[in-house]
């Protein structure tokens, strides 16, 4: 029954004939068919050649190799020119929440908390995006990323 079953869904159509317990006979190639095969190898394209030859460009990483030093300066001195950007931010953030703790101040509507915000939220977009800019340039250069921690 299963069997039926089966060669009903793999034969895709209505009607199919039920397996039989006879396999088909499997082509047997001999060295003789390979002899008689030989003379149209060629139109295979096994022999052909291409037109011109790939140009073989060096890749970046390859033409400017540098290596864990240099990467790991890149990024201490990266880190010391956003030392200041990060400082300005937690400043920033300090003064917001003391200005959220004052009485009679709405927490969100503020306009001094409002605008405190949104140059908090564009220190922090230049950090991430120096930070960014450092890891694209090390990863097309090839260096690991532990070498810019």
């Amino acid at each position: 029954m299963l069997r039926c079953l089966l060669a009903v869904l793999c034969a895709g159509a209505e009607g199919a004939a039920p397996l039989d317990d006879e396999k088909k006979p499997v082509p047997l190639y001999t060295n003789e068919d390979l002899r008689r095969m030989a003379p149209y190898r060629d139109e295979t394209g096994v022999n052909s050649t291409p037109a011109a030859a790939p140009a073989v460009a060096p890749t970046p990483a390859k033409s400017r190799a540098r290596g864990e030093d240099y990467w790991r300066r890149e990024a201490d001195r990266l880190r010391d020119r956003l030392r200041p950007l990060r400082e300005r931010a937690a400043d920033l953030r300090f003064t917001l929440e003391e200005r959220r703790r004052q009485p009679g101040v709405r927490p969100y509507s503020d306009p001094r908390i409002v605008a405190g915000e949104r140059r908090l939220r564009a220190l922090d977009e230049r950090i991430r995006e120096a930070e960014s800019r450092l890891e694209d340039r090390a990863r097309r250069e090839g260096a690991l990323p532990g070498w810019l921690r």
